[in-house]
């Protein structure tokens, strides 16, 4: 995988798509305490990850997108006349009239004040993802163009767990070299520097989000299965399985080499990030500790390697099924823009404290796309409830069949389609089974959790006349 093009167009596509949908929750929650947690859940990425994720493939950390965002709104709110100066400040997140004042003229040059009365067009401030604040207007895609690193050679490799030893820096990254004099010093007073030790640096915090002097850093070298360490040397393993290498990368291009890991090669690589910390090892660090000229092997820890999961391979059976009530909000356009609604939805039911663990998050299709024009398609996000449950508006409450129902289990978003033409054109002609004039629907067996199943992998259900 070295070359630029997607290997797997689709995987790319896929996280393009999942990166989008957090730009349109960011756009639709601007007022909102944005947490890190809940965007990482919105993309299906692991929290430990995301974050550098979304700054690789939109050339901005979210804290700083989100921020621009509040500021390119404001100065409209400020042409617009429509608020006090205080209140543009509060809605952007700002506690003080100077906090406020200082941020927007760094930003635009000016103060609030002398921006309301100009008459010139608001400056368009850079933006690599292409993206700004437009009230109402839909967001349909952003940049990637700006993702201009060297390509670099990664291959993937399974390692065995590695015992070690390490010394933890708290602090900036660049200030650990008295730490690895000091546990080189402790190892081989205790005869445990060999020529086949492992040197190996491991961060735990990302450096665009958690200040320098909070930074945590491990200094690690393997050691013997019966090395016990004297305080303050401690021991950890760290985990085997596969990981994505790059081999012999100068120091100083190590920014270089993680934005091109995550923001390239991971989405062309059909892999999934573990949500465990990558690492560095150091390249002939046996004798000169973090040397200027250093070489580094760069491990990141991946999910196991699955077998693609398409829709000849999802397990198909016919399960009877109680009626189910359900909550639900209607869609009406493209299904590929059901995500909306279902951000929409979830977030409302979880404000009303309504999403419990046992709740099944239902997607109903209402027509055939082949037949309905985009525009008019309609879909249903649905959320069991109790019978307790009174819905407001536009929240409404159906109840979706019982009876029999042909089941493909285990079909990942981007395959729908192709497991209703695997159920529909293959499984019923063969089985002897009629459908029922009744929506099928989808339901979500796993992904983010509190969300439908427009985030994650899905079981289909289409509904069947009484067998014989």
């Amino acid at each position: 995988m070295s070359g630029t093009r997607p290997k797997h167009k689709t995987t790319w596509n896929d996280y393009q798509e999942r990166i989008l949908r957090v730009l349109m929750y960011i756009q639709e929650h601007l007022d909102e305490a944005l947490d890190l947690d809940e965007l990482a859940r919105v993309a299906c990425f692991s929290s430990f990850h995301f974050h550098r994720i979304f700054a690789a493939m939109t050339g901005e950390t979210l804290a700083d997108h989100v921020r621009r965002l509040r500021l390119e709104r404001a100065a409209m709110e400020l042409r617009s006349g429509a608020k006090q100066v205080i209140q543009v400040a509060l809605d952007a997140g700002y506690e003080a009239h100077e906090a406020f004042t200082r941020a927007f003229k760094a930003t635009y040059g000016v103060s609030p004040t002398a921006s309301r009365r100009a008459t010139e067009p608001i400056a368009i401030l850079a933006a690599p993802s292409g993206v700004h604040f437009q009230q109402g207007v839909p967001l349909t895609r952003f940049s990637t163009n700006h993702i201009n690193t060297k390509v670099m050679k990664v291959i993937t490799k399974k390692i065995k767990p590695l015992r070690v030893a390490y010394l933890r820096h708290v602090g900036p990254y660049e200030d650990t070299n008295q730490t690895w004099i000091d546990l080189m010093a402790r190892l081989s007073a205790d005869k445990q520097i060999r020529k086949r030790s492992v040197f190996i640096g491991m961060g735990h915090d990302n450096p665009s989000v958690t200040p320098a002097a909070a930074l945590r850093y491990d200094a690690c070298i393997t050691v013997d299965e019966d090395y016990e360490p004297k305080k303050p040397v401690e021991l950890q393993t760290i985990a085997g399985g596969d990981h994505a290498v790059v081999k012999n990368c100068p120091v100083e291009k190590i920014k270089d080499a993680f934005e091109f890991l995550y923001g390239k090669w991971l989405a062309r690589s059909s892999r999934e990030l573990r949500p465990a910390p990558g690492f560095l090892v150091l390249v002939g660090a046996r004798d000169t500790v973090a040397p200027r000229k250093q070489r580094v092997d760069i491990y990141m820890p991946l999910q196991p390697k699955r077998p693609l999961n398409t829709a000849e391979q999802m397990n198909i059976e016919v399960t009877t099924l109680e009626p189910r009530r359900v909550a639900y909000m209607r869609h009406v356009g493209p299904y590929d823009g059901a995500s909306r609604t279902w951000l929409d939805f979830t977030a409302r039911l979880k404000k009303d404290g309504l999403l419990r663990k046992d709740s099944l998050f239902i997607g109903v299709p209402m027509d055939n796309p082949k037949v309905t024009p985009p525009e008019k398609l309609r879909y249903d996000a649905c959320v069991t409830m109790d019978e307790k449950y009174v819905p407001t508006k536009p929240v409404r409450v159906r109840t979706i069949a019982g009876g029999d129902y042909v089941v493909a289990r285990n079909c990942p978003f981007g395959a729908i389609a192709r497991g209703y033409e695997q159920l529909f054109r293959s499984w019923l002609p063969k089985s002897g089974r009629k459908v029922r004039k009744a929506p099928s629907f989808v339901v979500k067996v796993n992904g983010p959790e509190g969300m439908g199943p427009a985030f994650g992998v899905t079981d289909i259900y289409v509904p069947l006349e009484v067998g014989k």
